[in-house]
Order: structure tokens, then C-alpha cells, then sequence
């Protein structure tokens, strides 16, 4: 007897339509469910509040539908560089093994003053997104990348950031299980 192969269901500790469309695209066969999560940084996380609350969100997404094949989490965040602020996403995915996985985007600059303007009234309370938004500097309040730097939708960000690090995942996965060994 032939048993049909059951869809995959992706949980994503967002709510955010951006992200769970980016993970749907990246996954077109497969359930994806987004779910409110918290995750315990503030409104615009800066450095390592960045990763913690991506960590954060796919843990609580997994105490949600322990039963899902695969969780994924989105945090964005700004890092600096030399002196620029550059905002990155991160992205946590966990199997139903609990093997994590973490990749981060490529980065696009967000200008200082916003930064600045963002600090000064608050991450807990405001991103720079925000601030760029109600100055007039990008046509998005959340998609700031595609009017910054390269010129690359947010989407497409996600998408390529998501990929990566499930592929990571699932290599690292296939060399655990020796189903195939690196090539030097």
C-alpha cells in the first residue's frame, strides 16, 4: 500500500505578511502558518538583540504547534559598521529535531540622523523604518530596502535569506546522518 506524502507544515513566529510570504515563496508546497509570537527585544533591536529575538520567536512558534516540520524566525536589526548603521535580517530555522540553523542577510545603510532620531525617541517604541518613513526618505514604512543602497526588495532579502539557511541546515543535517560528506 502507498501512503501520500504528507504537505510540510512550516510554522513562522511572525504575523508580519512580508515574511510569511517570503517563506511561502521560498516553501511554494508546503502549509505555512504564521503565529504571534513575542519576541522579547525591543521594537528596534541593535546588535545581538537582533538574533536573541529571532531565537525567541522560534522557540515560542514551536511551543505553538510542536507538531509543524519546520520553524522559521525573521528578525530585523541594526548592526554597526565601522561607524554605519546597517540593517541585516536574521533568520532562525529549527526541525521538529530541534537542530537550529541561523543566517544573516546581506545589509543595506540606513542613514545616521534616522538611527539617531529613531535612538533618541526610543527602540522600544519606534524603528528607524519609522523615522525614515515619516521623513519622507523611502516609500515604505516596511520595506526600506528597496528605496536604499542596492535597490533590492525586502522580499527578495528574506527569500534569499531564508533558503540560506534552511540549505545550511539541511546539508549540516545530511553530513550528521552520513548521507553525504563534504568534498575538500
Amino acid at each position: 500500500m502507498f501512503h501520500k506524502k504528507q504537505e510540510m507544515i512550516i510554522v513562522v513566529g511572525t504575523t508580519s505578511a512580508i515574511k510569511i510570504a517570503a517563506v511561502q515563496a521560498v516553501f511554494p508546497n508546503a502549509k505555512v502558518i504564521g503565529v504571534k509570537t513575542a519576541s522579547g527585544v525591543p521594537e528596534q533591536p541593535v546588535e545581538g538583540e537582533t538574533e536573541r529575538g529571532a531565537i525567541n520567536r522560534v522557540n515560542a512558534a514551536r511551543v505553538v504547534m510542536p507538531q509543524a516540520d519546520l520553524f522559521i524566525a525573521i528578525e530585523n536589526g541594526i548592526f554597526n559598521d565601522n561607524g554605519h548603521d546597517i540593517d541585516k535580517e536574521e533568520v532562525v530555522v529549527v526541525d521538529k529535531t530541534g537542530v537550529q540553523r541561523i543566517a544573516v542577510s546581506e545589509g543595506v545603510e540606513f542613514p545616521a540622523t534616522s538611527f539617531e532620531k529613531a535612538q533618541k525617541r526610543g527602540f522600544d517604541k519606534v524603528t528607524v523604518g519609522q523615522i525614515m518613513f515619516e521623513d519622507g526618505l523611502i516609500k515604505v514604512k516596511d520595506d526600506p530596502h528597496a528605496d536604499l543602497g542596492k535597490k533590492i526588495p525586502r522580499a527578495q532579502l528574506l527569500q534569499q535569506t531564508i533558503a540560506a539557511a534552511y540549505l545550511h541546515h539541511t546539508t549540516f543535517q545530511e553530513i550528521l546522518m552520513n548521507k553525504r560528506r563534504p568534498t575538500l
